[in-house]
């Protein structure tokens, strides 16, 4: 899993501006500095895999949030060893996650039936 650059935590986002991947209180700590750094654009790594996520913001606090890239909903899963014995992620996380994608594979089948009914 990737590592926060300044604290050696669970890396949540990636500032494409500081080119530098954060933990989300390193993040709050950096784009606070000032408000030039606070209009930096980052983006929020998926939970799973940790690949980029659909999901941007900006602000000088993004706050945890968590979020699941396209690929890990389209597939129900997207760890394939990607974690291993240092994955940091949360049981607790891993429920939230589980849950999510079954709630997301659900309202994907009923758009699909939708569609198919109009």
């Amino acid at each position: 899993m990737k590592k926060c650059e300044l604290c050696d935590s669970l890396a949540q986002m990636h500032c494409e501006s500081d080119q530098a991947i954060l933990c989300s209180a390193c993040d709050a700590y950096v784009h606070s500095a000032n408000f030039l750094a606070a209009k930096h654009s980052r983006t929020l790594l998926c939970r799973v895999c940790q690949s980029h996520t659909p999901w941007i913001g900006t602000g000088p606090m993004l706050g945890a949030t968590l979020s699941v890239c396209n690929s890990c909903i389209n597939n129900s899963s997207c760890t394939d060893g990607k974690g291993g014995e240092n994955d940091q992620i949360a049981n607790n996380d891993d429920e939230i996650i589980a849950n999510m994608l079954k709630t997301m594979m659900v309202v994907k089948t009923a758009t699909k039936t939708m569609k198919k009914i109009k």
